[in-house]
């Protein structure tokens, strides 16, 4: 049974400021973008002895140290911020194993952490720790911590532990009594104060792959997450096909309101995404990413489908190894004007690999609004034939066929969430390159190749876009409402083909002639892109350590979270 209150928690304290980042896209739509009049400077100091390095130097109003990794968060509500790390640097000595005759201190045991802190000074407040789950890593992978991001309500908590639990605590820790459940194993000052909890495994059988990495989602009383549940440690077999995938609970006390295991035996891997909100034709919908591949619209109360979109060719298959074109999502779906956006990815274990972008127009549709139907799945590939009942509105992404380009991609897998404002779209991908891209058309504006894996997703705020990648740097981009069309992929294909055709005419022989075309290619790639430069980039800071969270601006802070550190740092 659920770990429940003896008594559902009364609403305590205020709603959270219009400032604050409270959830995961700090909205419903999940739509990364900070609407507030803040005054954020792009203008970072300049590393000492290197007037090209530019860095958070003293801009830094204060840090706080983590664990090894870090992926969930940060949130900052309610004058808290939150994330979710491991236990490498233990905060408690009973966190450590044994010490040793060569060291003072035993090693850190691990386990997931999520940890909380003063929004004001920085100062360590109190953490939730949790152990790893025994089955190993095919469950709760070594080392990486607590993944959820969570969502913060009336001094309300809650997420997703390593332990594939939905947890629900106080915001306060023990400094206002024991809330809620009374039998927590610790109790101090510094330990989280659990309100209930309820585990996914015993309650519904679920079998994480992996990790358990959902960021829940909170609309009115109900609470939405994605399970994890997927393969097992062969990666061939689904345990428990029958275990829900989506899950809508009450959100003052983890009872069950409705279950889902829509994508059944047809799971290829793991499920890592999240759900989003928002009002599609009219009506509430939820919209949730699946294993197998397709998204979702499902009925806010009763968890009925509405409609199904698959985010895969018919042609791709998904094989052993991330050799298939096939993926899932990793990416949250984005809910605005009334479409879904989103991008197809992989475990990042799994690399670059071809991806696909979507926009969704699900309005006034039910059932199947797939592009293609299948009608004779005996043949290689599948036969298809439009779907009339098709609720694609435009897609960016494919393998890209035209002579002598760079990447094989138009667009590739993406761990990332899309960000929507003035109708242009910011969406990165994990290979690192980030794409402007019109959000009614699907038109390409520009791109940047960040040079390093991005996990993260970019984020808006008074007219700038900000990501981070694994190398550890922050680019902060300028955005523009009608932006210019700076297509370097487009520009080296166009000078490529026409250096090809010159070099053939001049009689030359193979090998020149392809040379011809790619010194062409690059000569003019280079020239938009450093135009790209030029008009967009903002600027560049290194950070130093790898970022695989998206930054967020809250009451007029910016906070970057990365692999072992958060940091706090002022607008200007």
């Amino acid at each position: 049974r659920p770990t429940v209150a003896a008594d559902p928690p009364a609403q305590a304290g205020t709603p959270e400021r219009p400032g604050d980042h409270y959830m995961f896209g700090n909205h419903p739509d999940r739509n990364f973008i900070n609407p507030n009049p803040v005054h954020l400077s792009a203008e970072f100091p300049k590393a000492e002895g290197d007037d090209k390095v530019h860095v958070l130097g003293n801009r830094v109003k204060w840090k706080a140290q983590l664990g090894s990794r870090a992926y969930g968060g940060p949130i900052i509500a309610g004058g808290k911020v939150f994330v979710g790390t491991n236990n490498e640097n233990p905060r408690n000595k009973r966190d450590r194993g044994k010490a040793t005759d060569d060291s003072e201190e035993g090693p850190p045991i691990d386990k997931g952490i999520l940890m909380c802190f003063d929004e004001k000074t920085g100062s360590f407040l109190w953490q939730m720790v949790h152990d790893k789950l025994e089955s190993g890593q095919v469950n709760d992978w070594p080392r990486e911590g607590l993944c959820s991001s969570p969502v913060v309500e009336n001094n309300r908590v809650y997420y997703c532990s390593n332990r594939c639990e939905v947890v629900c605590l106080d915001a306060n820790g023990f400094a206002d009594g024991n809330q809620g459940f009374q039998k927590e194993k610790y109790q101090t000052p510094i330990d989280g104060d659990v309100i209930w909890a309820v585990s996914m495994i015993d309650e519904f059988k679920v079998f994480p792959h992996n990790m358990t990495a959902c960021s829940p989602l909170i609309v009115g009383d109900l609470l939405y997450v994605t399970t994890a549940n997927g393969v097992d440690e062969n990666h061939i077999n689904i345990p428990f096909p029958e275990a829900p995938s989506f899950l809508c609970l009450n959100k003052h006390t983890g009872k069950l309101i409705w279950k889902s295991n829509q994508p059944g035996r047809n799971i290829m891997h793991g499920q890592w995404s999240n759900p989003a909100y928002g009002m599609i034709g009219g009506k509430p919908q939820v919209v949730f990413p699946a294993g197998d591949g397709y998204v979702y619209g499902l009925e806010p109360e009763t968890g009925k489908m509405i409609w199904k979109f698959d985010g895969n060719p018919k042609s791709a298959k998904y094989e052993l190894g991330a050799k298939g074109e096939k993926s899932d999502f990793i990416g949250t779906p984005v809910i605005y004007q009334g479409r879904v956006y989103i991008g197809t990815g992989q475990d990042p274990e799994h690399l670059e690999g071809v991806g696909h972008f979507w926009c969704i127009d699900p309005a006034g549709k039910t059932g199947d609004i797939s592009p293609d139907l299948v009608v004779d799945a005996t043949k290689d590939p599948p036969v298809t034939k439009p779907n009339p009942n098709s609720g694609l509105a435009w897609h960016y992404g494919g393998t890209d066929e035209r002579p002598y380009a760079k990447r094989d991609y138009v667009f590739s897998r993406t761990m990332s969430t899309a960000c929507i404002f003035d109708d242009v779209l910011y969406i990165s991908e994990l290979a690192g390159y980030v794409q402007c891209l019109d959000a009614k058309t699907g038109k390409k504006y520009w791109q940047w190749d960040t040079k390093s894996n991005i996990w993260g997703s970019c984020y808006y705020v008074d007219g700038k876009v900000l990501v981070a990648n694994e190398d550890g740097d922050l680019y902060i981009f300028k955005h523009e409402k009608n932006p210019e069309v700076l297509d370097e992929a487009a520009e080296g294909s166009r000078a490529a083909a026409e250096a090809e055709k010159a070099a053939k005419a001049a009689g030359k022989d193979e090998a020149d002639v392809r040379k011809a075309a790619r010194d062409a290619r690059d000569m003019a790639a280079t020239a938009v892109r450093d135009k790209v430069a030029s008009k967009y980039l903002l600027q560049k800071v290194e950070v130093g350590t790898a970022i695989r969270s998206t930054p967020a601006v809250a009451n007029g802070t910016l906070y970057i979270l990365t692999e072992n550190m958060l940091y706090a740092v002022n607008p200007k």
